[in-house]
């Protein structure tokens, strides 16, 4: 099976890692506008599915030139919804890589790879079955919630056998008082990024501590941990959705 590796997707992650690199002063000065870039990649990916599906369900009932299937179709409260969400998720994803260690990039870049893969399997399974009008958008919409799993397994087993702090036995304040790093920094930036670095030691804690054992640790424990779990699985889906939009760059149909 022939892959074609998209030179925009490679383009993306090249970018991203160059700038995580940049100086401090250079990287808080420009987090706006690669935060919009990323975000809105992000919001044409889910917008597509997001008018897809409803496209689709008034489709079952209506007529496709009625006044109802008009009115009725994805509105402006919807696309605000997208956006937001789109905002959300690009903020995370940048925080998340600039704390990110460098195994996480090998991660990212084995994406790429696995997305070109579960892509072209989507195609030819999709092929014969769907619609030609929604094909490419399910095999978009499928392959983004597969490779995004993927990945979030993939990240679990790849924290689970790293190098990592010794955090057995302590507490949850005891260890970010011991690994937190950017204490006292002011600014947005450290402050955003001291909570990225948060979310990251309570992984590594709760991997150590807690993992299953509800019986000394509690539930609340492992509902926070299903939490953590639940965003590190926010992440992977943030920078599926911006591979993904690879192809409105490709088409031109920014």
């Amino acid at each position: 099976m022939q892959l074609k590796i998209s030179f925009i997707r490679l383009g993306f992650l090249l970018t991203l890692l160059a700038w995580v690199n940049l100086p401090t002063g250079f990287v808080q000065a420009s987090l706006l506008v690669v935060w919009a870039g990323v975000s809105w990649l992000i919001y044409l990916t889910r917008l597509e599915v997001a008018k897809t599906k409803r496209q689709v369900w008034l489709a079952q009932y209506l007529k496709s030139e009625s006044f109802w299937q008009q009115r009725l179709q994805l509105g402006l409260l919807g696309k605000a919804t997208q956006l937001l969400l789109a905002l959300l998720f690009g903020l995370f994803l940048l925080l998340q890589l600039l704390v990110a260690e460098s195994w996480l990039w090998w991660v990212l870049a084995s994406s790429l790879i696995l997305l070109a893969v579960i892509e072209k399997l989507m195609l030819r399974l999709l092929s014969t079955s769907a619609q030609t009008a929604y094909l490419m958008v399910l095999m978009r919409r499928a392959s983004v919630f597969l490779v995004a799993g993927l990945l979030v397994g993939l990240t679990l087993l790849v924290r689970l056998h790293v190098s990592q702090p010794w955090l057995i036995g302590l507490s949850w304040n005891e260890a970010l008082v011991l690994q937190l790093q950017l204490q006292g920094e002011a600014g947005v930036l450290p402050l955003l990024l001291r909570l990225s670095q948060t979310l990251d030691i309570t992984w590594q804690w709760l991997l150590q501590n807690m993992l299953g054992n509800h019986e000394t640790s509690g539930w609340l424990a492992i509902f926070v941990w299903g939490g953590v779990f639940v965003l590190q699985a926010a992440f992977c889906m943030a920078w599926v959705q911006l591979l993904a939009a690879a192809y409105f760059l490709k088409r031109g149909k920014l």
